[in-house]
Order: C-alpha cells, then structure tokens, then sequence
C-alpha cells in the first residue's frame, strides 16, 4: 500500500511540475514569425515595430486563468492571418482597450525584468479596431484564428485559458489522498 503511495505521489509532483506550453502557430501568413516577446519597448506604445512578427506574452495566472498577451506591430501597415493552439482550453479573450487596462494588474508581467511593471501601455487605439480585425475562438476550445490590419500602436489581445493546477494544489491532493488510505488501513486492521 505505501509503494501505492510513493508511487501516486511521485506521479502527481511530476505533474505539477510541468508548466504550460506556449501557444503554436497552426497557420500564419508566408514570411511571418511567432515568437515570444522579450523586448525593451513599451508593448502597446506602438514602439515594438516589427515587420512580419506575431508576439505573445507568457503572463501570469490568477483565478484559475492562464493569461498569455498576443500582439502585433508592425511600423506601417501590415495585414497577417494566423491560427493559434494553446494547450489548454480557451476561456475567454479580450479585445477592447477597456477590457486589456481592467486586466492588466491581475495578470501583466516584468517583460523586460527591470523590477518596473511599466512594459505595457494603454493608448486609446489599444485591443482590436472595430469591424476591421477578428478573432474567432469558441470557449472550451484550444484554437484560435485571427486576421488583422495593423498599424500604429498595432493589435493587442489577452487570451485566457484554463490554468494547470499550482504544485501547492497537488501537493494538498496528495495529503488527503493519503489521509483516506491511512484511515481505510486502519478500517481493515480493525
């Protein structure tokens, strides 16, 4: 019974190790990159200016939320098609500038770890242009497609997905896991 354990155990810490993967590309327009942002500039203050870049952000999560930011900017106006895959199901996503500056101190990150959690800004033409850009998604799925025009300060998303569980919440699922198997022992010796 106690190798059971050791077993179960060892199985589900290796579980709550493993971190979410960053999302792929399915499709996406000839000549274009996907890559995760790193930079020193602004992201939304149209000073990214990449050409043929799609970027995305691995943010934080909270409230059983994975946040990851997806943007593009280019310097002029560029048009790209890409469909993207996350590992785990999509919950939501948001697209208006109001909806990207409510969320932001839930789930932002120090993109480029200067201590300063100044990497994003929120000018009005921030999220998506009405009628112009869309994102097609259905919630529980893990894909998403996306054909934008952008131009200055370029298109921005968050897209929420289901969060892996923390290793702090496996770990409690252990305990008590061993806790019914201590007292179900103890049943049967009695």
């Amino acid at each position: 019974m106690f190798n059971k354990i050791s077993i179960l155990g060892a199985t589900v810490m290796a579980l709550a190790g493993a971190a979410q993967a960053a999302p792929v590309t399915n499709t996406l327009t000839p000549g274009f990159s996907f890559q995760q942002y790193s930079g020193t500039a602004a992201v939304g203050s149209g000073q990214v200016n990449t050409a043929s870049a799609l970027w995305f952000i691995d943010e934080r999560v909270a409230d059983g939320l994975k946040s990851w930011y997806v943007f593009f900017d280019p310097q002029g106006s560029q048009a790209i098609v890409a469909t993207l895959t996350f590992d785990r199901p999509i919950i939501d996503v948001l697209t208006t500038r109001a909806e990207l500056a409510t969320s932001h101190f839930k789930y932002s990150v120090d993109v480029d770890s200067d201590g300063l959690f100044d990497d994003y800004t929120y000018p009005v033409a921030t999220g998506l242009e009405d009628g112009q850009d869309t994102v097609t998604w259905s919630p529980g799925s893990n894909t998403l497609s996306l054909r934008w025009t952008a131009s200055n300060p370029g298109d921005h998303i968050r897209v929420l997905t289901a969060a892996v569980p923390e290793p702090a919440s496996w770990a409690l699922a252990v305990i008590a896991l061993a806790g019914l198997v201590g007292t179900q022992r103890r049943r049967h010796r009695g």
